[in-house]
């Protein structure tokens, strides 16, 4: 039975469904997965191991209007992409984990029965309205993505779940510890005067840092290689996030505010230490969150810099606490 993904060009949108497709691998041996997702996102979907084909191919022209020269131009393609992998024509199922634009675009124009998700707004750039899958399946709308998509691929698949702890399906090797923290500002909360304090106590308390936002990784090898050569990582809800979270990295993710339980990450049932999401000010505050992880660093040896907003941010509480009776 060959089933079709079809993922926007996200890596950070694949990972989260590799324990999904781990589920339905054990469950129902002998299924065979083709992802269908752009250029950007084709070595990060061939990944996992029961993906055995990946496709690439922008999704995103496919919602260009039929009547422009660009919706010309996408149906053209579209039609070579097929005769090239005639076995897109031959699925069985297609399942979108999606219900983006451009996945649905791709997911109307396959053969075989579709399935999807049954959204019922469009947050975090889903589509709200009309779903057209044969087979909708409506998720709680306060459910994590990653168990949402372990219920949808359940539910048309018919197993069980036995375990809400996911498996992301990749294998955790054990490499020299090369730095201390790897860091990754891109998905951080924070301005630039947050990033830049970042840095310099960093700096200051002589961490060893692999810092992606300065030296980017070149490929989905090396950004592997050089997550399991750092000890921690410091980083936002991205790939780096995400990819840490399946290979049982520990550290922290910072969100925004009350976000972690919708989009912060979930770490992989197989690691020893888990990376934490912290998403309540202030802890997701850049001067807490750069102490603390100094602090597990260092094991505590490294002195603790109070921002002065703080401490008078805390003598106003004392000196209200007072006034009001209810101070110590």
């Amino acid at each position: 039975m060959r089933i079709v993904i079809v993922a926007p060009d996200l890596p950070d949108e694949i990972v989260p469904i590799f324990p999904a497709l781990t589920d339905a691998s054990r469950a129902r041996p002998g299924l065979a997965f083709t992802v269908l997702t752009g250029p950007s996102n084709a070595a990060w979907a061939g990944l996992h191991p029961a993906v055995d084909e990946v496709v690439s191919f922008p999704l995103d022209s496919l919602t260009a209007p039929w009547w422009t020269a660009s919706g010309w131009k996408a149906r053209g393609a579209w039609g070579a992409l097929l005769r090239e992998h005639p076995e897109l024509a031959r699925c069985d199922t297609l399942i979108d984990p999606f219900g983006r634009s451009d996945t649905i675009a791709a997911a109307v124009r396959l053969p075989g029965r579709s399935v999807g998700m049954s959204l019922s707004s469009g947050k975090d750039g889903r589509t709200s309205g009309r779903q057209p899958y044969d087979s909708p399946f409506p998720v709680p709308g306060d459910l994590h993505r990653v168990q949402g998509v372990r219920m949808l691929f359940a539910a048309h698949l018919d197993y069980s779940l036995h375990d809400l702890n996911p498996d992301y399906g990749l294998q955790i090797e054990a490499e020299p510890i090369v730095t201390e923290l790897l860091l990754d500002t891109r998905a951080l909360p924070f301005g630039e005067d947050g990033r830049a304090l970042l840095r310099r106590r960093l700096a200051e308390t002589g961490v060893t840092l692999d810092d992606l936002g300065a030296s980017p990784p070149g490929d989905a090898v090396d950004y592997r290689r050089r997550l399991t050569q750092s000890r921690y990582v410091l980083t936002g809800s991205n790939l780096t996030g995400w990819l840490a979270a399946a290979l049982g990295i520990p550290g922290v993710c910072v969100c925004a505010d009350h976000e972690a339980r919708h989009q912060g990450v979930i770490t992989t049932r197989h690691a020893r230490q888990k990376l934490i999401n912290v998403d309540t000010p202030p802890m997701n505050q850049p001067e807490i969150v750069v102490e603390s992880i100094i602090q597990v660093i260092t094991r505590g040896e490294a002195a603790i810099e109070i921002p002065e907003a703080a401490v008078d941010a805390d003598q106003g509480d004392a000196l209200a606490g007072r006034h009001t009776g209810n101070g110590d």
